[in-house]
């Protein structure tokens, strides 16, 4: 492998395409929508769905709202105004957005791709190993946990899910930056404590590289800012810094959270290893030192070699854009 030779063709198709927020989105049982501004502190409300939400994804300026009775709402975030609602048979347990299409996990372990704009299930997927209860994407990989206590990965593009890492408690929800994989979970159903589990992000393992103890179910988990956000049942948002557990702030919003994400969505896409929401030379390098070490983000076809065919996957991911 001819790495300077790598880096140089890899380089020329960097183009930086930037994200930024300061506003969490987050919503529950009770079907409505409110915002938590990180900068003030100030929640506000923001519009109402209907249904009781279990979980979100937010793609273009469109919040997709799924519900417990199998409905995703599109809720458009500039005027916080549901446009449109689609019924499909699943519980909505989680959702991210990927590429076109809508993932909607069901928490028997089937997903199910959606096209967006007619409700139409175009593709499914039955995980066989762990109920599904969170949804993540980071560095060439969809992820999904659940109470299993694992979380599994499937390269991009494909619906083979591999044990990725596992943690002591059942998984509730997952977000991910630069190095690290945040797993969030508790010890048993009805608990008030959680801890969150971190991981190596590009080797994942039963190993982490550390646990932190927060007073919540931890539902939510949103990675913002250099800060996690942790959301619970008892509607309370915990800011913990990463880089040793503490508790920075707290906010009592009174709303019951099963979910919630950034306003300006998710800011990791397939090529961004960096989970910086640029895409730019940091994920270029990124990308050859795991090529290079052999590791299985650098196998981006998923095919267990480490070849030009994986250079070529990068670039189309790359390219693509976030």
């Amino acid at each position: 492998m001819n790495t300077p030779r790598t880096i140089a063709i890899l380089a020329a198709a960097c183009l930086a395409q930037g994200a930024s927020a300061d506003t969490i989105l987050f919503a529950g049982s009770q079907g409505v929508v409110h915002a938590l501004d990180t900068d003030t502190g100030i929640v506000s409300f923001r519009g109402v769905c209907s249904g009781p939400v279990n979980s979100m994804a937010v793609h273009d300026g469109t919040l997709y709202l799924g519900d417990t009775n199998g409905v995703f709402y599109t809720y458009d975030i500039a005027t916080n105004l549901v446009n449109g609602a689609f019924a499909i048979d699943s519980d909505a347990n989680a959702m991210a957005w990927l590429g076109e299409h809508l993932i909607v996990a069901d928490s028997s372990g089937r997903l199910d791709y959606v096209n967006p704009t007619t409700g139409d299930v175009e593709n499914s997927a039955l995980i066989t190993n762990t109920d599904i209860t969170t949804i993540g994407l980071d560095a060439g990989g969809l992820f999904v946990g659940g109470h299993s206590t694992l979380a599994m990965r499937a390269h991009i593009g494909q619906d083979t899910f591999q044990f990725f890492a596992a943690c002591g408690s059942f998984v509730q929800s997952m977000a991910f930056d630069t190095d690290t994989m945040y797993l969030s979970g508790i010890a048993f159903f009805g608990a008030e404590q959680g801890t969150v589990y971190l991981f190596d992000k590009f080797e994942g393992g039963v190993n982490y590289a550390g646990t932190y103890s927060v007073d919540s179910d931890v539902n939510a988990t949103v990675a913002l800012d250099g800060m996690l956000y942790l959301g619970g049942t008892d509607g309370v948002i915990h800011e913990m810094d990463p880089t040793d557990g503490t508790i920075t702030r707290t906010f009592d919003t009174g709303i019951e959270i099963q979910a919630m994400i950034p306003e300006s969505g998710i800011i990791s896409c397939p090529a961004d290893y960096d989970a910086d929401g640029d895409l730019d030379f940091n994920d270029v390098s990124n990308f050859i030192d795991l090529f290079n070490n052999q590791l299985i983000p650098g196998d981006t076809t998923g095919d267990g070699r480490f070849d030009y065919f994986d250079i070529s996957r990068f670039l189309t991911l790359y390219r693509a854009g976030c």
